[in-house]
């Protein structure tokens, strides 16, 4: 599909199919992340789960402030991810 729309781009000099555009622009980004990146962003995403799970009345903040201070440090955000990626 990449190539598709790359050989449509070099013969036409556009893409006029907003589809096809969508498609390469979806491909596109998934070559430029990396792994790191992959790990990063599932780790503030299971963060972000943890914090609005543990902030409920009753919940792990109540007996365990530090934990709050633990998800927002980058380094903790990134074993997080980690465990993410490869669960």
């Amino acid at each position: 599909m990449f190539r598709c729309g790359l050989w449509v781009a070099k013969a036409r000099g556009k893409i006029s199919s907003m589809r096809l555009m969508v498609h390469v622009l979806r491909i596109a980004l998934k070559l430029i992340e990396t792994h790191s990146s992959r790990i990063v962003t599932a780790g503030r995403r299971r963060a972000t789960q943890m914090l609005e799970e543990y902030a409920k009345p009753g919940g792990v903040f109540s007996w365990a402030p530090y934990v709050r201070q633990w998800l927002n440090d980058p380094g903790y955000v990134r074993y997080l991810g980690v465990l993410e990626v490869n669960h």
